[in-house]
């Protein structure tokens, strides 16, 4: 069964449109329809059902999803596995992570797992979720290092820890002497938010929904430094990770629980379904384990 057949396969799958699955993989979609078809003669069945614009997968081709996984795994797997021993280096894992864990959980990683696997290249690469999810389906990636609740539509997620949510104030504030902060106190109280194309400043927005608190937003920030940046300058008030909190610990800002809520997210590495993770994925993302239960 050829190797591009099958990613054609999986990535229509996942994309359930032909004529976006062809924009992933670079192709025109007449293309990708025939690849499809041949893929589809070779094993003698139809592997999807095609509706108006989209296509669903046929009782073959959800028999075939998790094969054709499994098999490009162990391709891609086999194929690094032969570059180290012809090259006779540690090989290289390419890592991703978003902005609002990367800074405060890979320095310490990286130095655990620097110690056995020196030989080891990191290629590191920052970014939004659903652009590391993209990256990590199309094989860019071995892992990514990320936060729940996010939906990783297609992929696993493993737990490797919890990370609290506090809230930044003012050190003035009247919170910052209370020592906590009520639902009440955060209703149309100035805020400064993360950007919701950061899954954690869509966590933060769905809560405040949830809980009917309409803070006054006066700024949203892609970077959670500026966030807190501003909360120091009494600009306004945001819900932050308690990890961001004790690297910006700072005498103009205070963190101070929700009273009688607990705010956290989960800190997961994701992988492809199916993946065979190489030894080095594994001991980062032990590695990872180790310093986000170290906080």
């Amino acid at each position: 069964m050829d190797s591009t057949l099958l990613r054609a396969f999986l990535e229509t799958a996942d994309a359930g449109t032909l004529s976006r699955a062809a924009s992933q993989l670079g192709l025109s979609q007449p293309s990708l329809s025939m690849q499809i078809q041949r893929l589809e003669q070779q094993l003698g069945v139809p592997l999807f059902q095609r509706h108006g614009r989209g296509v669903t997968l046929t009782v073959a081709g959800q028999a075939l999803l998790p094969r054709a996984r499994q098999i490009l795994e162990e391709l891609r797997a086999a194929e690094e596995a032969v570059r180290r021993e012809v090259t006779g280096a540690g090989g290289v894992l390419h890592v991703g992570a978003i902005p609002t864990v990367a800074p405060y959980v890979l320095p310490g990683a990286l130095r655990r797992f620097r110690a056995p696997y020196a030989t080891t290249r990191l290629e590191l690469r920052e970014d939004y979720s659903a652009v590391l999810a993209r990256l990590l389906l199309d094989g860019a990636l071995d892992v990514v290092i990320a936060a729940l609740p996010y939906a990783f539509d297609h992929l696993e997620t493993e737990v490797l820890g919890s990370d609290e949510l506090v809230v930044a104030v003012p050190a003035s504030h009247p919170a910052a002497r209370a020592g906590r902060i009520t639902l009440a106190q955060l209703h149309n109280s100035p805020a400064v938010t993360l950007d919701p194309a950061h899954c954690l400043g869509e966590q933060v927005a769905g809560f405040c929904t949830s809980r009917q608190i309409l803070p006054s937003v006066v700024c949203r920030s892609a970077q959670l430094a500026t966030v807190l940046e501003l909360v120091g300058a009494d600009v306004g008030v945001s819900i932050v990770p308690a990890m961001a909190a004790t690297r910006h610990n700072t005498p103009h800002c205070a963190y101070v629980p929700l009273a009688d809520h607990t705010l956290q997210r989960e800190i997961v590495a994701v992988w492809r379904r199916g993946a065979i993770p190489s030894a080095e994925a594994r001991a980062f993302v032990d590695a990872v384990r180790d310093t986000v239960r170290g906080w």
